[in-house]
């Protein structure tokens, strides 16, 4: 797989990640998605409110920081295919962080529109802003690795 096709298809992949995730935004938004038929507990609410949170705040460090670790290591051990090894990396980091996005637009509207899901929602979009796939940051890892030879 060459730079620019590999680059392609994360940037596709990402691209339809975020247009599902604004898509269900969208959809809870006008009511074509009923969320207002549940009821549960206050503590039960609660509760789903702090997993929520939680999971965000793992998540996002994981696929942030995780990514940059594997690949930083991949490249410096001049691992065979390192395109391929870089583009899957990549589509599983932008992977987690839409789904942290998508998780937190639904518990925003099943939790009566609760401000923390909202915060944290907005959190991964920040991070999927920051992780959007560059051609620059492919080439400075193979820069970097045809430089330690």
């Amino acid at each position: 797989m060459q730079k620019e096709e590999a680059i392609k298809k994360t940037r596709t992949i990402y691209r339809v990640q975020a247009i599902v995730s604004v898509v269900l935004a969208a959809l809870l938004q006008t009511g074509l998605i009923d969320s207002t038929g549940i009821t549960m507990a206050p503590t039960t609410l609660y509760a789903i409110e702090v997993a929520g949170i939680m999971l965000t705040i793992c998540l996002i460090p994981l696929a942030i920081k995780g990514f940059s670790a594997r690949v930083s290591k991949a490249a410096k051990r001049k691992t065979p295919h390192f395109i391929e090894y870089y583009h899957n990396k990549c589509n599983a980091r932008t992977s987690i962080l839409f789904m942290v996005i998508m998780m937190n637009i639904a518990l925003y509207y099943i939790l009566g529109r609760s401000s923390g899901p909202l915060y944290c929602g907005l959190l991964g979009v920040a991070a999927a802003i920051y992780s959007y796939p560059a051609k620059s940051t492919l080439e400075n890892y193979l820069n970097n690795r045809e430089n330690e030879e």
